[in-house]
């Protein structure tokens, strides 16, 4: 195929088109004491005769093709190789054949370190699997998934593919490199250990009812079938037996339903104030049994709109309630205060006189200049120990350890409240002060609820 032709200015042309001009002035000097119209037609036969040249008897110029070098080739080669890494979400690695890593791009920096370039893969996956993998992928073979239990700086649970053998320099077979895509399943390991773990509790709360209800109608139906003070003794048993089997299953389903539809935020309009008023209706009467009042302290406004849902709320509301109720010794207040926020600065508490109490936000919310809805729900309970705080709201944990086996719960109310708030987009903050470690008497729980406002308003009636 012949090269490409480009119009291209040559020393040729130049001598041709001075000669076209020296002929044209000459004839200029020749003809100056000629009429103007004289002098225009000359030039304008020079500038034709420029023309035609140009567009018919110049010659074309062949442009040459310039092949790039050797070193060009890699440099090009290897940036190509750099702009794909940036640019795949993966963690990616390119390693040589001493498995030493050449690049990284920025999810490997986030993900192993920020000083990895020139140090081995080794010294972040201690696996001797590593070099097996990579003499299979340098052999050109495209090797099998490594998974690699990282447990410094933190437990890991790493995901490595790696190509096989790329060539950089054609030249030079030696001169080759291998990717290696890096992806963390620490969290889809945590999943699956804490369903595993769900199952496994969930299991183990229901055989305890069914195993004493078992056992109860066996003695009815052997020897205490005729006695009527042990049959009413073992149906009361069996009856709180079957209520707390019950509460079970409802925690149950309703844990599920909120964590199926976490992912969704709620589209309707709730009011947090009639949400409140609705729990504290529905405790009355456990309060009134214990001997506990309860306190709600309102804003000025009559409604307290957000982003939410009503029967979700109040089911959030209630859980706190009920705990603190529970809680809370015969004559004491449960408080419960509901104030709007100009905004929310990261802050769930006002800051109160006193020794500081142990803080843990369970589901935190990033500071924002939107205003904010705050509920405080306060107990004159024990408070528990510090060491119970990482595990408020895990499934299962309860920290009412002297309630009665009757009122200690079902272990997911707590679990509830935090699904209910993640789904909500809000913030949920807990402070304790045990009894044992309060100086001057003031110990309890406080739960703190955060509802950032957007764009609220009121449903078209």
């Amino acid at each position: 195929m012949p090269p490409p032709q480009t119009p291209t200015f040559s020393s040729r042309d130049a001598r041709i088109i001075s000669l076209i001009f020296s002929a044209a002035i000459f004839l200029l000097g020749l003809l100056s004491a000629a009429k103007i119209s004289l002098i225009v037609s000359t030039l304008a036969l020079s500038l034709g005769a420029v023309w035609i040249y140009a567009k018919f008897f110049r010659r074309e110029q062949p442009r040459l093709r310039v092949k790039p070098t050797s070193q060009e080739m890699r440099d090009i080669k290897g940036q190509i190789l750099e702009d794909l890494s940036d640019a795949l979400p993966r963690a990616i690695v390119v390693l040589d054949r001493n498995a030493d890593i050449l690049y990284a791009n920025d999810a490997a920096f986030n993900m192993l370190s920020p000083d990895i370039i020139g140090q081995p893969i080794g010294a972040y996956l201690r696996t001797s699997s590593v070099r097996s993998h990579m003499e299979q992928a340098f052999s050109g073979d495209i090797p099998p998934s490594l998974s690699v239990h990282v447990l410094q700086p933190t437990e890991r649970y790493i995901d490595v593919d790696f190509s096989r053998a790329i060539p950089i320099d054609n030249d030079n077979p030696r001169s080759s490199v291998v990717f290696a895509v890096l992806a963390d399943r620490t969290q889809s390991r945590i999943d699956r250990e804490q369903r595993a773990d769900f199952l496994a509790n969930a299991s183990h709360e229901l055989k305890t009812p069914i195993a004493s209800m078992t056992g109860f109608i066996e003695t009815l139906r052997g020897h205490a079938k005729d006695d009527p003070v042990a049959r009413e003794k073992f149906l009361k048993i069996m009856a709180e037996q079957a209520e707390r089997m019950e509460r079970l299953v409802t925690d149950l389903l309703s844990l599920r339903r909120i964590e199926s539809q976490e992912h969704l935020a709620p589209s309707e309009i709730a009011d947090l104030s009639k949400a409140l008023e609705a729990a504290r209706d529905s405790l009355t009467l456990l309060a009134e049994n214990r001997g506990v009042s309860i306190s709600l302290d309102y804003p000025e406004e009559t409604t307290a709109l957000t982003s939410g849902k009503t029967d979700e709320c109040i089911q959030l509301f209630l859980n706190l309630m009920e705990n603190g109720i529970k809680l809370s010794p015969e004559g004491s207040t449960l408080r419960v205060s509901l104030e709007r926020l100009p905004k929310w600065t990261g802050k769930a508490f006002p800051d109160e006189p006193g020794q500081p109490a142990a803080l843990r936000r369970i589901v935190n919310l990033a500071p924002t200049l939107n205003p904010a809805w705050r509920v405080i729900i306060t107990d004159e309970g024990p408070g528990f120990s510090k060491t119970h705080l990482p595990r408020i709201g895990e499934r299962f944990y309860r920290v009412a350890g002297d309630l009665p086996a009757q009122e200690k719960g079902t272990g997911l109310g707590l679990a509830i409240v935090k699904h209910i708030v993640l789904r909500h987009r809000a913030g949920l903050f807990v402070k304790t002060m045990h009894a044992d470690e309060a100086e001057n008497g003031s110990h309890g729980t406080s739960f703190a609820v955060i509802f950032t406002l957007r764009d609220v308003r009121p449903s078209p009636s």
